[in-house]
């Protein structure tokens, strides 16, 4: 068995990996798929030999319906031997193994289960088997069992912290010998809600600019002009007029949104979401604790506590409620959803 260790971070298991030491068995989940993405192909990358994807490296995605698992099928491919590498990899995606089955069903997948298991204790040493999971509550404490046991190791690879971010973006600005200012970089990040797929979009986005118009530091204002739109600025902005009882702004920056072509159901349900998030913080002193509880960066948890302090929690609730009824009247189809927008937002402006 290599190693004792049978929970790792990202960076500990990215090292150990580009030292050439591999698990036999890896449980990858969380909500950051990019890096994910980046321990997967450096597996590969260690594993397969070049050349050998096809006959070496078996894929198969079950896209969150264990029912469809076929277990001696998956003993099969884990049991033929390597044809050109030393050892075989086995991806196996989104078999939601690792959750509580619904009740539909439940009996099947607690069979599946059972059969992966027992494949599991009797693990053969030329394969390398990876799942990589979206959800995993890690409820399923014999599966885990049965993988840690057989030499296997999970890691939890969670959105990333804004700090964590702050570096990366930096780092991979340095690499094209750019920089960037940290204003920037957090709207970057806030843009892409922490997602790093998105947020490296992006970057490579401003990356053709820089070397089109040979700058050399990225801006906001560069950011405002080359990457996506900034929406969750904006629904700040729009609840900013709300709480100031300014209906004029608040059809300003809705007029904003509808120009960047966001549909106006889009910007309804960011208005609620973004409503049901500043409810939470009015009851929440601590930003820190806010964030945790909500999954958010911490600086839009302090944002959020800010702005709720500019309302009454009875403000707060008339506003949620106002939201739902006309969300109500556009699904009767009594109105458009355009017109219930703005009348939304003339009528919050008054509460």
């Amino acid at each position: 068995m290599v190693g004792q260790e049978k929970r790792m971070s990202y960076s500990k298991l990215s090292k150990e990996i580009d030292a050439g030491i591999i698990r036999p068995i890896y449980l990858l989940y969380g909500e950051e798929d990019w890096l994910i993405q980046q321990l997967v192909q450096s597996l590969i990358k260690t594993v397969i030999i070049p050349g050998a994807g096809d006959l070496d490296l078996i894929q198969l995605d079950f896209a969150h319906a264990p029912q469809n698992i076929d277990p001696l099928r998956i003993d099969q491919e884990i049991r033929t031997p390597p044809f050109l590498s030393d050892k075989k990899m086995v991806i196996l995606k989104d078999t939601d193994l690792f959750v509580a089955a619904p009740g539909a069903g439940k009996a099947e997948i607690s069979e599946k289960r059972k059969q992966i298991k027992a494949l599991l204790e009797n693990f053969p040493s030329n394969t390398v088997l990876v799942f990589i999971e979206t959800k995993a509550n890690l409820s399923q404490k014999s599966l885990l069992s049965a993988l840690e046991k057989a030499g296997g190791v999970r890691a939890e690879i969670s959105i990333q912290d804004s700090r964590t971010l702050q570096a990366w973006i930096t780092a991979g600005c340095r690499r094209q010998g750019l920089s960037i200012e940290p204003g920037a970089a957090d709207s970057l990040i806030e843009r892409c809600e922490g997602q790093m797929r998105e947020i490296r979009t992006e970057l490579e986005k401003l990356f053709l600019y820089m070397g089109w118009s040979g700058e050399q530091n990225i801006t906001l204002q560069l950011v405002d002009l080359v990457a996506r739109p900034d929406n969750r600025s904006s629904i700040f902005d729009l609840t900013d007029a709300i709480s100031a009882g300014q209906a004029a702004k608040a059809l300003q920056v809705l007029d904003i949104l509808l120009t960047r072509k966001e549909p106006a159901p889009l910007i309804l349900f960011m208005l609620y979401r973004h409503l049901r998030q500043l409810l939470a913080a009015a009851t929440e002193r601590d930003s820190r604790v806010l964030a945790a509880k909500l999954k958010l960066r911490p600086f839009i948890a302090k944002k959020l506590r800010l702005q709720a302090q500019r309302f009454e929690l009875k403000q707060l609730a008339s506003i949620y409620e106002l939201m739902f009824q006309t969300d109500l009247r556009i699904k009767q189809g009594q109105i458009n959803d355009l017109l219930g927008l703005e009348l939304l937002l003339i009528e919050a402006t008054t509460i």
